[in-house]
C-alpha cells in the first residue's frame, strides 16, 4: 500500500494516562493516582474525512484528539500518519520525518485570542511559518498568498485586516485568522478543538460552512471536538463524515452522523440526544433516559461497561425473573451501598430500620425472591457490616455489563454495548421496561 492509499491518521488500541496531582502528604507517602483520559480507542481518518467527536465535559474527547495530531503521545498503543509512527518518527526512525508530519497535522483552538501573539499584526502572525517553510519565497509573494487567503476566508478587504491586531478582531474573525495559519501548512489533518463552541450562535453555522468549504478547496480532514451534538451533527451531515460517541475515555459508538442521530444505538448516546432540545424526536420522554447523572470517577472507573452505573438499560443476570425498573433500583442500591450514602438510624429497631430503608429505595412492594435478598442485604447495612451487603447483592444481581467490557466492532455503525451483542435482542422488549 502507497502512502496516499494509507488513512492519513490511524490509532490503534491508544491509551493516554495522566497521574493525578496530590497534595505533600500523599506524595510523600502514596503511590499517585492514574487517570485513564483515553483506554483503547481505535480510530481511523481517511483522506478529505470529517470525524466529530462528542461527548461530556472530561470524556477525553480533546487528549484524543491531541494524541491524533501529534501533541500527545500516547501511553500504549499506536498513532500512524500515512503508515509511519508518529512518534518513532519523532525519535529519529521511519521513512517520513517528524517535521513532516507536524506540518501535515493541524490544530485549531477553542479560543483563538489566546492562540494569537497580541504584539503581532495578522500579516506577521500568517508570513511567520511560511518564512519556516518556505524559506525560498519573497516577501512579496508571502504577502500575496497571505492577502489571497484572507479573501479566501471572507476578510475583505483582505489589505485592512492585514494590519490589524487580534484585539482589533471579532471572536469570527480570529477564528478564521487561526484557520488560516492552519491551512497555510497544506495540511492533511485539522483537529478543531470546540472551535466553534466560543462563537456566538449566529456565527456557528457561518464558521462550520466555512470550514467545509474549504476542506473542499485544500482536501483536508477534520477531526472536529465538540459537547455539543447539533454542531456534530451539521458538520458531519453536509460533510458525509462520521459522529463517534465518546465516554469515560472510551469510543462507545461511531457512524455516518444521520445513523447515529436517528437511531443510537448506545444507551449514552441517547442520553445525550434527549438532552440536546434541537434534537429530541416527538414523542420523547421528558425525564432523562439515565439512572443518575452522576458521573463516576476517572481514576476509578467502573468495571466492564462503564456506563452501566448510569444506564437505564443494564442488562439483569440470565434467568432472573425481574422488570428492567425494579432491576435498576436494585443497582441503584447496589451503587449506595458501595459507597455507604445509606443513613441507617443506629437507635431504631432493627427490623422497622430494615423495611423504612426498603420503602425509601423501592417504589412498589418487591415480590420474592427479591424482598428476601434485598432485606439480608439491608440487615447487613444496619448492622454495620457493608462489605457483606455489597457482597450478597452482587451476588445475587451482577450483569454481564459490569463483569464484561463491550466491543465497539467494525460494522458501519458499531457500538460497544453488551444490548448488542451476537445473538442479544437489539432492544429490550416492552415487558422489560
Amino acid at each position: 500500500m502507497s502512502r496516499a492509499d494509507e488513512p492519513v491518521v490511524s490509532l490503534d488500541g491508544v491509551k493516554v494516562h495522566f497521574e493525578k496531582e496530590q497534595g505533600l502528604i500523599d506524595s510523600l507517602f502514596g503511590e499517585p493516582d492514574t487517570v485513564g483520559a483515553v483506554d483503547g480507542v481505535s480510530l481511523e481518518i481517511a483522506e478529505n474525512d470529517v470525524v466529530a467527536l462528542v461527548g461530556e465535559s472530561g470524556c477525553g474527547k480533546t487528549t484524543l484528539g491531541k494524541t491524533a495530531i501529534g501533541i500527545q503521545r500516547p501511553t500504549e498503543g499506536s498513532v500512524r500518519y500515512r503508515g509511519q509512527d508518529v512518534w518513532e518518527a519523532k525519535d529519529g526512525e521511519g521513512e517520513i520525518p517528524f517535521e513532516e508530519i507536524r506540518r501535515s497535522l493541524q490544530i485549531i483552538h477553542q479560543d483563538p485570542g489566546s492562540a494569537l501573539n497580541p504584539n503581532r499584526t495578522v500579516m506577521r502572525t500568517l508570513t511567520a511559518p511560511l518564512k519556516r517553510r518556505h524559506s525560498e519565497m519573497s516577501p512579496e509573494d508571502r504577502r500575496a498568498r497571505v492577502l489571497r487567503m484572507l479573501e479566501r476566508v471572507g476578510m475583505e478587504p483582505p489589505e485592512d485586516y492585514a494590519h490589524r491586531y487580534p484585539h482589533q478582531l471579532s471572536g469570527g474573525e480570529q477564528q478564521r485568522i487561526a484557520l488560516v495559519r492552519a491551512l497555510l501548512m497544506n495540511p492533511d489533518l485539522i483537529l478543531a478543538d470546540e472551535a466553534v463552541s466560543a462563537l456566538d450562535v449566529s456565527l456557528r453555522v457561518e464558521m462550520m460552512d466555512l470550514l467545509l468549504e474549504l476542506q473542499e478547496q485544500f482536501d483536508t480532514s477534520f477531526l472536529f471536538i465538540s459537547h455539543n451534538l447539533s454542531n456534530a451533527r451539521y458538520l458531519a451531515e453536509k460533510s458525509g463524515g462520521r459522529v463517534g460517541i465518546m465516554y469515560l475515555g472510551e469510543l462507545v459508538e461511531i457512524g455516518p452522523a444521520e445513523e447515529v442521530l436517528q437511531n443510537p444505538k448506545h444507551p449514552y448516546t441517547k442520553v445525550l440526544r434527549w438532552a440536546t432540545a434541537d434534537l429530541e424526536p416527538e414523542g420523547e420522554v421528558e425525564e432523562p433516559p439515565v439512572r443518575t447523572i452522576d458521573i463516576p470517577d476517572p481514576v476509578s472507573p467502573p468495571s466492564g461497561c462503564r456506563f452501566h452505573t448510569r444506564c437505564p438499560k443494564v442488562i439483569p443476570p440470565e434467568g432472573t425473573d425481574i422488570s428492567q425498573a425494579l432491576y435498576n433500583e436494585i443497582m441503584d442500591l447496589r451503587n449506595a451501598v458501595e459507597k455507604r450514602t445509606l443513613r441507617p438510624d443506629e437507635d431504631a429497631p432493627r427490623d422497622a430500620e430494615i423495611a423504612r430503608l426498603r420503602d425509601e429505595r423501592f417504589d412498589e412492594p418487591l415480590s420474592e425472591p427479591h424482598r428476601e435478598r434485598v432485606d439480608r442485604a439491608l440487615a447487613a447495612v444496619v448492622d454495620g457490616d457493608w462489605d457483606a451487603a455489597a457482597e450478597a447483592l452482587r451476588a445475587d444481581y451482577e450483569s454481564v455489563c459490569e463483569r464484561r467490557s463491550p466491543t465497539l466492532g467494525d460494522e458501519r455503525h458499531p457500538t460497544a454495548c453488551h444490548l448488542r451483542d451476537e445473538g442479544r435482542r437489539a432492544e429490550p422488549s416492552a415487558a422489560d421496561d
